[in-house]
């Protein structure tokens, strides 16, 4: 598991559009500038919202772990696949704050999502209203989480954003109506 370092990430961005610039057209060689300039924002905007969550005494650990990311309240941490590209990796973190910010918000949080993670019990796991209020967290988690995105002034590629949002809701909801790849304690 690695801390994020956003000068390594930068460098390696550089680095690459070096090696790629060098036999390119001027044409080719500005859209490939354009790509850069989006990757050092993009780069820009984990570092803020990383900095965001260590103010909030949570640890940002970037893995290969399977998911694309997860937050654990208990630990106070939130893991993000490094394997993703850097946008969805922003776009992953923004949603699991999303998390982070509904539990700092407990007393909306247990009556709103009372019959959502939390449960232990496995009878309420089992019940169609415990895989709907999951879903309904899911959702206000990207809406959190694309707020928060505003509120630290990091530029979103909102098409990109929605599109990677519905890409993972979509997992969410065929496990909610029970499609057996999709079965477990969630995506």
């Amino acid at each position: 598991m690695a801390e994020f370092d956003p000068q390594k990430r930068e460098d390696k961005a550089w680095s690459k559009f070096a090696r790629v610039a060098k036999r390119l057209s001027p044409e080719r060689r500005t859209v490939h500038a354009e790509k850069l300039s989006k990757e050092i924002s993009t780069i820009n905007g984990l570092k803020a919202v990383v900095e965001w969550c260590n103010l909030k005494r949570i640890e940002v650990l970037f893995t290969n772990r399977k998911c694309g990311g997860g937050y654990v309240g208990e630990n106070k941490v939130i893991y993000v696949n490094s394997k993703q590209s850097l946008e969805k990796q922003l776009f992953v973190l923004l949603h699991e704050c999303g998390h982070l910010l509904i539990d700092n918000n407990t007393d909306n949080a247990e009556f709103r999502f009372k019959y959502g993670y939390p449960a232990s019990d496995p009878s309420v796991k089992r019940k169609f209203v415990h895989r709907c209020t999951v879903i309904e967290e899911e959702f206000e988690a990207w809406h959190r989480g694309r707020k928060l995105a505003t509120k630290l002034g990091i530029e979103i590629d909102d098409e990109k954003f929605s599109i990677t949002k519905a890409n993972m809701l979509k997992s969410y909801m065929k496990w909610a109506l029970g499609d057996p790849r999709f079965q477990g304690d969630g995506p």
